[in-house]
């Protein structure tokens, strides 16, 4: 009993089985017998080729026999065979680089202490072939919007931010994707692209001039074959690079297409390599262009085929001085972005070498999208909150069009893209002054509180298109702080006729719209006498304003036929509307004592009229500011000029800064958060668009100040975030 349990312990760890005609009473006690076991290994204990073989065993015994397998370490013995006495067992080709073995045990079952044992090694098998490694540029792109090149140069990656460029997490290539919605062929773009500097690096340019190979995985929106856009490229009256040619160039389609410069001349001769693949919008191609200087050819790959050649001898021709540069989102140009993209760009790569045939398969087969269902998108005027208060089973609505019943939308963390949800949207068709569609998503319980990141994507039929990013800050109770409207120079365009900047009719607009303020511009005159205009001198005329008597410009007219207002009679205005306040620039004379005489004649004609709590200031003029602050406590003051932190400007007892969006508050959104630290208002001019406007409304701005009073505020009272019913 003893040695029967010891016998069964040890072999509990491996699959037993019985040969065919071994009977359980035969075990009962233990025979005499002779017993071997054979192989057709040489050695016994021998070595089987990585590509497999058959092992057959041969017991000779005239007991009863049995085997056993260690499963834990060879699952890759398939389909043993008992045959009599033999046992046949099928090695499969080793698929992996490294060495593998495993026991076979032969156990005598009429005496178990009879045992054999063998050990099957199997030789490693071939490693696999790898792709090449990108080693003049390699691009990868960051949840920030930012990009680095991962090649061993390091080049320096510019980014050029826009809103025309997002980014965000995709889940077929694992990374992060730029989406460019670029006119397709736009020129003189000025943001909304990276920049990689090549050519002061010797060893880059080089690697160009020796031959070269490009990689690029891209997405095309959406072309009608007359322009040329690119995704990646570095063209301009030379260089190399990808791009849609239009329709019917050398009798191709519109297509993707390799162009290098290459010449035997010296002089510009483009190399039109032609793939007469016609980019299928939504559908996501890998491509690859090899100039083969020592073959002299150009040649285009799709999807791992070859898709077309051209002649290509002589040296590479560089972009002219000033664009030997390559562009993601468009192409190189001087001073700016040409040829601009519309799609995705997942990766960019340039290698110094021609690049095989087999090494571009191996390239592509890293990067296949298999099984994709290409779906196009047509998506125009997005527009939501970028930054925000939320809380679960709070509504987040995405207005715009080409938004269909049945979309979602996905959102993934920006700081951990394994954390992702999607949520079903409630489709609203635009109707009745309503321009826009709308996506209601309702955000699920379990999303982290605190603030977070995210990138959003539309989600139909499997693939996706992304809308953006957008900052949550989760919390109990979430609020909405939307910012107060003022008409820039009053309000004389956005749905009204007749009217003209600074001008009577501008305020009363303004006042019949009920909005919180309408700013104007104020002059004096060299008789201290305060009128509205926003320049030195009136339209029409060569006077300058602070040059000239009262008598000399009073009957100068606005474009819309009012005389020049004077400070007076815009005040007269101002007082029939006590819910909105006038917004006085005091503008920046020619001398400081002007400038004096300005604020005088400005601070005692408001009081004149009791309208001290009615009129707030703003100027450029520092100093005009801290007297306008020392004359009229009890009014706004702030500073246009945008050079000041907003610890100065508090520091210096100013109720806000007025600061340009553009130029100032969109490259230091902080100092909205620091200003309101500090106890102080922020101003946002001059803010005409709706992406602008909506990025001010996301930054948590105050005031905006606009041309267009009437679609901010038809903006203001969309609902973009809702609490639950």
């Amino acid at each position: 009993m003893k040695k029967g349990f010891l016998s069964f312990f040890l072999f509990t760890a491996f699959a037993l089985a019985l040969c065919p005609s071994c009977k359980d009473d035969e075990t009962a006690e233990w025979k005499n017998v002779a017993f071997s076991v054979a192989s057709n290994l040489a050695p016994e204990n021998g070595t089987i080729p990585y590509e497999g073989s058959t092992v057959v065993f041969t017991v000779t015994t005239d007991g009863k026999w049995t085997y056993a397998i260690d499963q834990s370490k060879t699952d890759w013995f398939t389909h043993p065979t008992v045959d009599g006495m033999t046992l046949a067992i099928l090695i499969p080709e080793n698929t992996v680089s490294r060495e593998r073995s495993g026991v076979v045990r032969f156990i005598s079952v009429s005496d178990p202490t009879l045992v054999e044992e063998f050990t099957i090694t199997q030789e490693p098998g071939p490693v696999p072939p790898e792709a090449p490694k990108a080693d003049l540029l390699d691009v990868v792109f960051h949840a920030d919007g930012t990009a680095e090149d991962v090649s061993p140069l390091k080049n320096e990656v510019l980014s050029y931010p826009g809103t025309a460029l997002t980014c965000y997490y995709h889940d077929v290539y694992k990374r992060i994707v730029t989406n460019y919605t670029h006119t397709p062929g736009q020129g003189s773009r000025k943001d909304s692209y990276y920049r990689v500097d090549y050519y002061t690096n010797e060893t880059f340019k080089q690697g160009l001039d020796d031959g070269h190979t490009l990689e690029v995985v891209l997405r095309s929106n959406r072309n009608d074959g007359t322009k040329e856009y690119k995704p990646f490229s570095a063209h301009e009256a030379g260089g190399t690079g990808f791009l849609i040619c239009k329709e019917g160039q050398g009798g191709h389609p519109a297509c993707i297409t390799f162009l290098p410069n290459v010449s035997t001349t010296g002089k510009s001769t483009w190399r039109w390599a032609q793939s007469d693949v016609t980019p299928e919008p939504g559908r996501y191609y890998h491509v690859v262009g090899v100039w083969d200087k020592t073959a002299e050819k150009a040649y285009i790959y799709v999807d791992g085929q070859l898709k077309g050649t051209a002649d290509a001898p002589g040296e590479l021709i560089h972009a002219k001085d000033g664009a030997r540069w390559f562009a993601l989102g468009g192409d190189s140009a001087v001073g700016s972005m040409g040829n601009a993209w519309n799609g995705e760009v997942v990766l960019a790569r340039v290698f110094d070498d021609a690049l095989t045939g087999d090494q571009i398969a191996l390239l592509y087969q890293d990067a296949a999208f298999a099984g994709q269902t290409p779906v196009e998108f047509a998506l125009s005027n997005l527009t939501y909150l970028t930054r925000c208060e939320i809380g679960a089973g709070y509504t987040y609505t995405v207005y715009g069009n080409g938004f269909a019943a049945g979309d979602k939308v996905k959102f993934t963390s920006s700081a951990n893209v394994t954390a992702a949800f999607t949520a079903d949207a409630a489709f609203t068709e635009a109707s009745g002054d309503n321009t826009l569609q709308s996506l209601a998503v309702t955000l699920p319980a379990g999303i982290p509180a605190g603030t977070g990141r995210y990138f959003m994507a539309l989600v139909r039929n499997g693939s996706q298109y992304p809308l953006g990013t957008v900052e949550f800050t989760v919390c109990d109770n979430p609020s909405v702080s939307m910012p107060r409207i003022i008409a820039h120079r009053g309000q004389h365009q956005d749905g009204v006729e007749n009217s003209t900047e600074n001008s009577i009719a501008a305020l009363t607009n303004a006042q019949k719209l009920g909005i919180h303020g309408a700013e104007f511009d104020v002059w004096i005159t060299a008789d201290d006498v305060p009128v509205i205009n926003h320049n030195a001198t009136v339209a029409g005329s060569d006077l300058r304003i602070e040059e000239s008597a009262y008598a000399q410009i009073r009957d100068l007219t606005l474009a819309n036929g009012e005389k020049l207002p004077t400070l007076d009679a815009y005040l007269e205005q101002g007082a029939k509307d006590a819910s909105m306040k006038l917004i006085c620039e005091i503008k920046t004379h020619s001398s400081a004592a002007s400038n004096t005489r300005a604020v005088n004649a400005v601070v005692a004609a408001v009081k004149a009229k009791s309208m001290e709590t009615r009129v707030d200031y703003i100027a450029f003029d520092y100093e005009v500011c801290k007297q306008l602050r020392a004359a009229m406590p009890a009014a706004g003051v702030q500073y246009l000029g945008g050079d000041k932190a907003p610890a100065e400007v508090a520091a210096d007892k100013l109720s806000g800064i007025d600061y340009q969006y553009s130029t100032v508050l969109s490259k230091k959104p902080e100092w909205v958060t620091e200003a309101h630290a500090g106890g102080i208002e922020v101003n946002a001019w001059t803010v005409n668009s709706t992406a602008d406007m909506m990025a001010c409304i996301a930054l948590g701005v105050d005031y905006i100040t606009t041309d267009n009073p009437a679609t901010l505020k038809k903006l203001l009272e969309t609902p973009f975030v809702t609490a639950p019913k």
